[in-house]
C-alpha cells in the first residue's frame, strides 16, 4: 500500500522533479564548463598538478587537447541537459562522467593532494570535502533523471536538437581558443585589468610577511628561514610565503626580487607606461619573441616608461635569458604562481598606465603589424596609439556572445514552437473536415 502510495505522488510530482533537477545539474555543470573553458590555461595548469602527483606527466599539447574537450563537453551536456535535448544519451554521457568523477574527488577527499580540485576554475574555490558531496547529489539526481528524464518533453523538437549542439560547440570553442591565445574574457584571478600594483606592492612592503628561501649548491637544494640564510656559496632559487597576512589571504601578494631581495614597489611606475614581460615557466620560454620584447623595450623607452621582464627561474636562467636575448631592459625573479596569475601563456605582457594594469595577452597575440609600427613609426604619438590597441575588453566579448547564444536559442526555440502550432492546426484542420 505504502509503496503504491509512493508511486502516485512520484506520478504526479515527477515532471516538476524532473524540471528541477534538470535545472539544477544542467547549471551546475554550465557554469564548471564556462569557467573553464573561458581559462583553458587555468585547467591545463591544474590537470598538470594531478599528473605530476601520479608521476603521469604528458605533452601540453595533449593535455590542452583534454582540457578543452573536457571543459566544452561539460558546458553542452549541461546545456542539452538544461533543455531537455536528447533525454536519454544526455544523462548516461553525464553518468559516464560522473563515474570518473566521483572516486577521483573521493581520493582528494581522503588524501588531500592537492588545495582544490579546480572544478569551478579560479572563480569558485571549494572544500575538497564540499567537492566530494557536490558530486554524490550530482550523480543521485542523474541515476534519478536516468528513470523518468525521457517521460518529460524537452523544449526543443528532435529535428531541431543537433542545432542546439552545433551553437552551443561553437560558442565555447570560441571562448576557449580566445582565452588560450589571448587572455581569459572574464578575469577571476588577483591582478584583473584595474588592479593598482604600485599600492599592492608599497602594502605587501609594509604589511612585512614571513618567509623561506629556496638556495641551491652542486645540484641540491635545501629551504631555510629568512634569519638563517645560507652564505654567499649557495644560489637564490625561489620564496615562498609562510606567515603573516598574505599566508591566509585569497588575494596574490605580488612580489618581485632581486637577488633574494624584494624590489616589488621599486620597479613599478606611478607615472608613465610600463610593461611587465612575464615567463612563469622558464624551460618553456620561446626565444623567437626576443625581438619583440626588443622592440617593445625600444617603442615604450620613446614615451618615457620602461619594460621589465620577470622570470620565474634562477640566476642562472636570467643569465641565460639576457645572452640569448640581448635584453637591454631589466630582469629580475618571481614566484611563477604568481606570473600565472597576473596574465596566462608561456610568455605574457602586461601592460601598465601609472602603476595600474591596463591591458595583458599572450606575447603570441602580438602580430607582425603590430611589430612593424614599432619599427617603422618611431615616434611618441604612434607608440602611445599601439600601447593603447593593445587593450582588449574581454567582459564586453564575453557578454556579447553570451546574448548572440541565447538570442539565438531564443529564435530556435520561437521557430520550433511556431512548427509545432502549425503542425496542431493542420491536424485539427484535417479532424474538422472529416
Amino acid at each position: 500500500m505504502a509503496a503504491r502510495s509512493l508511486k502516485e505522488v512520484n506520478d504526479r510530482w515527477m515532471p516538476w522533479i524532473v524540471w528541477a533537477l534538470r535545472i539544477a545539474v544542467g547549471a551546475t555543470f554550465i557554469i564548471s564548463g564556462c569557467v573553464k573553458s573561458i581559462d583553458p590555461w587555468g585547467f591545463i595548469f591544474k590537470i598538470e598538478e594531478y599528473l605530476r602527483l601520479w608521476d603521469m606527466v604528458q605533452p601540453r599539447s595533449l593535455v590542452l587537447m583534454g582540457a578543452v574537450v573536457l571543459s566544452g563537453a561539460e558546458f553542452v551536456l549541461g546545456i542539452l541537459l538544461l533543455t531537455g535535448c536528447y533525454k536519454r544519451v544526455v544523462v548516461w554521457m553525464m553518468l559516464a562522467m560522473m563515474a570518473g568523477m566521483l572516486p577521483l574527488t573521493l581520493y582528494i577527499y581522503l588524501s588531500n593532494p592537492v588545495a582544490d580540485c579546480g572544478c569551478f576554475g579560479d572563480f569558485l574555490v571549494i572544500s575538497n570535502g564540499a567537492t566530494f558531496l557536490k558530486n554524490l547529489l550530482i550523480t543521485a539526481a542523474l541515476v534519478y533523471l536516468a528513470c523518468f528524464n525521457r517521460y518529460v518533453r524537452g523544449l526543443f523538437g528532435a529535428y531541431i536538437q543537433w542545432l542546439v549542439v552545433f551553437i552551443c560547440s561553437a560558442y565555447v570553442i570560441i571562448i576557449a581558443f580566445v582565452g588560450y591565445n589571448l587572455q581569459p574574457l572574464v578575469d577571476f584571478r588577483s591582478f584583473p585589468v584595474g588592479r593598482d600594483l604600485a599600492v599592492a606592492a608599497d602594502d605587501a612592503e609594509a604589511e612585512e610577511p614571513e618567509f623561506e628561501f629556496v638556495y641551491e649548491k652542486d645540484g641540491r637544494r635545501e629551504t631555510f628561514a629568512q634569519d638563517a640564510l645560507p652564505d654567499s656559496t649557495w644560489t637564490f632559487v625561489d620564496r615562498h610565503i609562510v606567515g603573516g597576512y598574505k599566508a591566509d589571504s585569497d588575494v596574490t601578494d605580488f612580489t618581485v626580487l632581486d637577488g633574494g631581495e624584494d624590489i616589488s614597489s621599486e620597479i613599478i611606475l606611478s607615472e608613465s607606461y610600463q610593461v611587465l614581460a612575464l615567463i612563469p615557466e622558464y624551460d618553456r620560454a620561446d626565444v623567437s619573441y626576443t625581438y619583440l620584447l626588443n622592440e617593445l623595450q625600444t617603442a615604450i623607452g620613446r614615451i618615457g616608461g620602461n619594460m621589465t621582464a620577470l622570470i620565474s627561474g634562477s640566476q642562472e636562467d636570467i643569465e641565460e635569458w639576457e645572452d640569448l636575448s640581448m635584453a637591454e631592459y631589466p630582469i629580475y625573479t618571481a614566484e611563477g604562481t604568481m606570473l600565472k596569475e597576473m596574465a596566462r601563456g608561456t610568455m605574457a605582457l602586461v601592460g601598465l598606465h601609472d602603476g595600474v594594469i591596463a591591458w595583458k595577452r599572450t606575447a603570441g597575440s602580438v602580430d607582425g603589424e603590430m611589430v612593424d609600427a614599432l619599427v617603422e613609426r618611431n615616434t611618441p604619438e604612434t607608440d602611445i596609439e599601439l600601447f593603447d590597441r593593445m587593450e582588449f575588453d574581454g567582459p564586453v566579448a564575453m557578454r556579447n556572445l553570451t546574448l548572440v547564444l541565447i538570442s539565438i536559442l531564443a529564435v530556435l526555440f520561437l521557430l520550433d514552437r511556431s512548427g509545432r502550432l502549425l503542425q496542431w492546426k493542420s491536424k485539427i484542420h484535417r479532424l474538422n473536415k472529416n
